[in-house]
């Protein structure tokens, strides 16, 4: 995991939703964050999620919060109100993409990368 720092935020002036997501992924697979798509511009960001970090060699799936997850991604209600994801590592939060690095109030959902050959 190499940490890489949102740069839109829930508040943004353009109306686009914050980047996050987009940040975690970067930072996940290791890739600058131009690199990956702003999922949440799409009403099928999820399904886009999925083929991009397919095909960068890791299948993202949700799992129960109380099982341990080695590598992926937790998402919560963040210290600003807002739905925020951060990477968790080892079973626990091991970067929040926002600049106050503060994490999550809770997690409410956790998904696990997991190795998959990389699709072409």
């Amino acid at each position: 995991m190499k940490p890489v720092t949102q740069t839109i935020f829930y508040d943004d002036p353009d109306g686009r939703p914050g980047n996050c997501l987009q940040a975690a992924v970067a930072s996940l697979l290791e890739l600058p964050l131009d690199d990956v798509p702003h999922f949440l511009l799409h009403a099928d960001w999820d399904e886009r999620m999925v083929a991009f970090c397919t095909r960068h060699g890791y299948r993202p799936t949700l799992q129960p919060v109380d099982q341990y997850c080695p590598y992926g991604m937790a998402w919560g209600p963040s210290e600003r109100g807002v739905r925020h994801a951060v990477c968790w590592v080892d079973g626990r939060m091991a970067h929040d993409p926002h600049p106050s690095r503060a994490g999550l109030l809770r997690v409410t959902e956790l998904i696990a990368f997991t190795p998959a050959p990389p699709s072409r």
